[in-house]
């Protein structure tokens, strides 16, 4: 009997080693599939909703919507606002979404029936201002923009984004010199449970700001570049604990070194990852199983282990990605929309 319980746990680990080969030679052969697109416009802002629904949002006012985890497409384009920039949009259901604009000043919309009409729910023509992201937990939302009076500008909705007021900066820190946000894939923010975060760049250090329930702001370094192109672009949290940034040079995007890091402790360190991204990127996103995608117009990467070690997934890439149960969707240029279905 003693010698018949290490046999056992022997062709147990046999078993889970076989099937790790197995997974990983099936997603060898993965993909991504291109999807027909309704538009020719930029896409960057990308959501999934808890029912499944899929909304996207681009340049010339556009909107789009999937019902079907995204092997198809509606567009649902804002009128009067073809020269406007959607760089964010919040998913929802099928019915109700939120769309940020990014440029000249910021614009936020508001559908509750499927996009067929669109309400202007905040305005601010300032051309000063310029916002990067949002981000909803439940009713509550959060939008982040580039420094103004030496502070990031924010606006809090308690509302589902149907009303925005400027939320209290007074305990946040200072940004510093050059520092800003990037609005590559509106994903620069997060609301967890019970900690807020938002990416910072451009100054001598990337950085995350950090807040919990105490509404006390810290700021703390990463490891990532730090230039007038080159940061964090994106991040994403699987629980309140473990999250991971993504970025690089938007410039030298193929450079492949200072591009990610991963927090194990809620944000309050960030520790380089063993093997890198492949370059550039502008969107990282989670599959339901705690698989990780980053994603940028040099290829898309995936992880195994929550950043930690990277591989290739595909030379192809897009400016946004999000994941739906074992879907990964992607939207960038010219309306470019694309779909990888894990096993």
């Amino acid at each position: 009997m003693r010698l018949f319980i290490p046999i056992i746990l022997l062709l147990l680990f046999a078993c889970a080693e076989q099937n790790t080969i197995v997974e990983k030679q099936s997603l060898a052969n993965l993909d991504w599939i291109s999807i027909t697109s309704p538009t020719k416009s930029h896409l960057r802002g990308l959501d999934a909703a808890l029912d499944g629904t899929v909304w996207a949002s681009g340049t010339e006012g556009m909107v789009l919507r999937s019902i079907d985890s995204g092997s198809s497409w509606s567009a649902f384009p804002i009128p009067d606002c073809a020269k406007i920039d959607f760089r964010d949009i919040e998913a929802f259901d099928q019915n109700v979404a939120v769309v940020m604009s990014s440029g000249n000043g910021v614009r936020f919309y508001f559908t509750s029936d499927t996009g067929t009409t669109w309400q202007l729910t905040y305005e601010d023509t300032n051309r000063k201002v310029f916002f990067d992201g949002m981000d909803f937990n439940g009713a509550r939302g959060m939008a982040y923009g580039d420094p103004i009076d030496g502070k990031f500008t924010m606006l809090e909705s308690i509302d589902s984004g149907k009303t925005w007021e400027p939320y209290d900066r007074t305990s946040m820190d200072s940004s510093i010199a050059g520092e800003a946000g990037f609005a590559a894939s509106g994903t620069g923010i997060v609301l967890g449970n019970s900690s807020i975060w938002i990416a910072a760049s451009g100054g001598e250090q990337s950085r995350v700001y950090r807040t919990s329930a105490s509404t006390t702001w810290n700021a703390i370094n990463t490891p990532l570049l730090s230039s007038a192109s080159s940061g964090i672009f994106s991040m994403s949290f699987l629980n309140d604990m473990h999250g991971i940034i993504v970025g690089g040079d938007y410039v030298d995007s193929t450079r492949a070194t200072d591009n990610a890091a991963y927090t194990l402790d809620g944000g309050e360190h960030w520790l380089s990852p063993t093997t890198h991204p492949l370059g550039y990127r502008s969107c990282i996103a989670y599959l339901d199983d705690g698989t990780a995608i980053s994603t940028g117009r040099s290829g898309t990467d995936i992880s195994y282990d929550e950043g930690q070690n990277w591989e290739s997934l595909s030379p192809k890439g897009y400016f946004s990605c999000v994941g739906i149960g074992s879907v990964l969707i992607g939207v960038g240029r010219g309306g470019k929309i694309g779909r990888i279905q894990f096993p």
